[in-house]
């Protein structure tokens, strides 16, 4: 699955040169229709996709800002750093093959194909680079082998075929949150079910299933907010006694800060890319986020 275009390095210099121009202004977006027969963790940078068919995946990791020669960098070092650690390629084993190709809205489009030797067995990659108004976002697709890569290419390249760029929207300023009745009120742990990837020991590495699982979220009466399958962590199931500043920053993805505006909550996480969630509240007190209904415990 490859993209073929051309585009001279006189344009991409010029898309470089915006950078100084738009640095004050909001980052631009990534837009896309998700892979088919890929299911999306609950990772916002990157998003996530891992197909269910076989052992291949897709992450989106949004625009940043860059400095220098992004093309230089790419080439020498396949911008390998702004990779998640859980998909970072450890051997490449050939030569990548370099090419370009035009997206809506885009300055420049970097593409790489290369095989990553995985503990002795071939792993299909291909990344691109997106460049628009001085910052850079990529999206990175992998398969454990040649066989996976083929079935899961056609749903990959539909992907691909969709992204467009738009302009960003400036964040809503930071909120405020303290101690408030409402708050205190919604203090607690919450409950929902969102299918979580369940990995298959008996089967190939990487298979697995998406069965439903528990996932939280956790209120403290301050204001804070975290987001966990993993309630193991909170002592005594009393979201009092979590501690939310160390989860602030081993997992700022899924810490945050909320709240609650007459009949809606509202949440705001950090990380990479700052997320902001409004939900409404029903007079039960719970609320629903991407179709999962949240429940008190």
């Amino acid at each position: 699955m490859t993209i073929h275009a051309s585009l001279s390095l006189t344009m991409l210099l010029t898309a470089l040169g915006a950078a100084a121009a738009s640095a004050q202004q909001p980052l631009p977006v990534l837009q896309y229709n998700p892979p088919a027969n890929f299911y999306k963790g609950a990772s916002t940078n990157p998003e996530e996709y891992s197909s269910t068919e076989v052992n291949a995946s897709v992450q989106v990791y949004p625009f940043r800002p860059f400095t220098g020669n992004i093309q230089v960098a790419w080439q020498q070092t396949l911008l390998r750093d702004w990779i998640d650690s859980r998909y970072r390629e450890t051997n490449v084993a050939t030569q990548p093959v370099f090419s370009s190709d035009v997206i809506p809205g885009a300055q420049a489009v970097l593409i790489a194909r290369f095989v990553e030797n995985a503990g002795g067995l071939p792993r299909e990659h291909s990344r691109l680079v997106i460049v628009a108004g001085g910052a850079a976002a990529i999206v990175d697709l992998s398969a454990n082998s040649a066989v996976s890569w083929q079935r899961a290419g056609p749903a990959m390249t539909t992907m691909l075929a969709s992204i467009r760029v738009v302009a960003g929207v400036a964040l809503p300023p930071p909120m405020t949150p303290g101690p408030s009745p409402a708050g205190r009120a919604h203090a607690g742990i919450y409950m929902g079910y969102k299918q979580r990837f369940m990995v298959n020991l008996q089967g190939a590495v990487g298979t697995g299933t998406f069965p439903p699982a528990p996932h939280f979220y956790l209120f403290s009466p301050e204001g804070r907010v975290y987001r966990t399958f993993d309630i193991l962590n909170v002592p005594q199931n009393d979201p009092g006694r979590f501690d939310f500043a160390t989860a602030a920053r081993n997992d700022p993805d899924n810490s945050g800060q909320f709240v609650v505006q007459g009949d809606h909550l509202i949440m705001q996480f950090g990380g990479g890319t700052p997320e902001t969630i409004q939900a409404p509240l029903s007079r039960a007190g719970s609320f629903t986020v991407s179709g999962v209904t949240y429940s008190r415990q």
